[in-house]
């Protein structure tokens, strides 16, 4: 609640006001002439009498208890007793792209990914989010969307879903259930949609690119690149071409890059090549928690990006002054009129 200083003027004013009753009843008392009455002096022994000069100390003492109530009521009112909060609006137009590489190489990074980034979920507050897993081909789990809800059961079924040590199962040193084969072979479909080829990189960037929306709104757009860059087969576009691409649309490139088995030295240096051209973010771990730090790095570098300040949101909680002073003032009124 929002305090506004004509409530103090109010209880000012009605302070005046009873100040200024009690006063005059008190003056127009004292200007009576007093009546003289003989062999009164046994009053001072009545029972009821007693009663009565006590009743009007104590009320005398209420009045001035209760007027120093009102005045603490007052203060607490003019000191504006509030709380602060720290917003930043523009955190509400980000829209992030997971694109993450499902061949056999990158399960075990894709499932700890995932995890990591739905636990992350509860920290979000407005951003867009959308998951797209790519092989041979793309497929698109979810497009971008602010359903927190839809966003941690998809990200954390794919987690279970794909963790699946592939090798063993296909060279068949390890047994599996049904159900756990149905529900790997549930995520992964589409994404193998070209015979004898796998981990299509370039392409699967360039997919994950065509995901953004709203083209014409100021949004700060973002993709989480996960790949260990091994390709095998033929893609459409290089990987240069596929950065280009995404740099062309003002999307931001943070790349994820686990290590490789094979070509480690030129899949490594070739991905940090092409993410450093357009300014993006390389991070070589084969730690998945650097996806925090992504997460991080990407809300800071695009508040200042889309001009976000962080904004002070003061609210004045002014009710226990306001009923201190009130009650107080109601109080001594009556006093007043009681003790007159």
């Amino acid at each position: 609640m929002v305090m506004t200083f004509w409530w103090v003027t109010l209880l000012l004013l009605l302070a005046g006001i009873a100040v200024w009753a009690i006063t005059f009843w008190n003056r127009r008392a004292m200007r009576r002439s007093p009546v003289l009455v003989a062999n009164s002096s046994f009053l001072e022994q009545l029972p009821s009498f007693v009663r009565a000069q006590r009743t009007a100390r104590i009320v005398r003492v209420l009045q001035v208890g209760l007027a120093v109530l009102g005045v603490l009521g007052a203060s607490v009112l003019s000191g504006r007793v509030a709380t602060e909060r720290i917003e930043t609006p523009d955190f509400a137009s980000r829209d992030i792209v997971l694109c993450l590489d499902v061949s056999g190489s990158m399960y075990e990074y894709d499932t700890e990914i995932l995890q990591t980034f739905a636990a992350m979920v509860d920290s979000f507050d407005g951003e867009r989010v959308a998951l797209s897993i790519f092989n041979s081909t793309s497929r698109t789990v979810f497009p971008l969307t602010n359903d927190y809800d839809l966003i941690r059961r998809e990200l954390t079924e794919g987690a279970e879903a794909i963790d699946f040590d592939e090798t063993g199962y296909r060279l068949g040193t390890r047994d599996y259930p049904e159900e756990k084969v149905r529900q790997y072979v549930d995520f992964v479909e589409g994404t193998r949609g070209i015979d004898d080829q796998a981990s299509i990189v370039p392409d699967g960037l360039a997919s994950c690119g065509l995901l953004f929306d709203q083209a014409a709104q100021d949004r700060s757009r973002s993709i989480i690149f996960a790949t260990d860059n091994e390709v095998n087969g033929e893609p459409i576009f290089t990987l240069q071409e596929a950065v280009d691409g995404v740099a062309a649309r003002d999307i931001d490139l943070y790349t994820f890059y686990p290590g490789a088995f094979e070509c480690t030295d030129v899949c490594f240096e070739e991905l940090k090549t092409v993410t450093e051209t357009v300014d993006g973010g390389l991070y070589q771990s084969s730690d998945p928690n650097a996806i925090p730090s992504i997460i991080e790095q990407i809300q800071r570098s695009q508040a200042e990006l889309m001009g976000a300040e962080p904004t002070v949101i003061r609210n004045d909680h002014p009710m226990l002054g306001f009923v201190l002073a009130l009650l107080a003032l109601v109080a001594v009124l009556v006093l007043g009129w009681r003790n007159r």
